[in-house]
């Protein structure tokens, strides 16, 4: 068996169709979310984007549109991984 899967602590969206999500595992995704553009929901511009937030079980992204992207998606399209400043990991 492998490690648990991280939860999502924090979440900024610098960018649209970019996410940057502080994780339990001690470290930042950067990730570029566009791949999923062709979901019908995906959000359809920077406004609607900004409106992110951590669901209630720190496992996904949701969107008020009702888009949602699981926290192993956001690890799997990162293009950037580093250590979160002042963190540690924990389960």
């Amino acid at each position: 068996m492998g490690t648990p899967t991280p939860l999502i602590r924090a979440v900024e969206a610098p960018s649209y169709g970019r996410v940057v999500v502080e994780a339990s595992d001690g470290n930042r995704y950067d990730a570029n979310l566009t791949p999923l553009s062709e979901v019908y929901c995906f959000p359809r511009d920077l406004a609607e984007w900004r409106w992110v937030s951590v669901d209630s079980s720190g496992l996904a992204l949701v969107w008020m549109n009702r888009f949602e992207v699981h926290v192993d998606q956001v690890i799997g399209l990162a293009t950037r991984i580093e250590r979160a400043p002042n963190t540690r990991a924990t389960a």
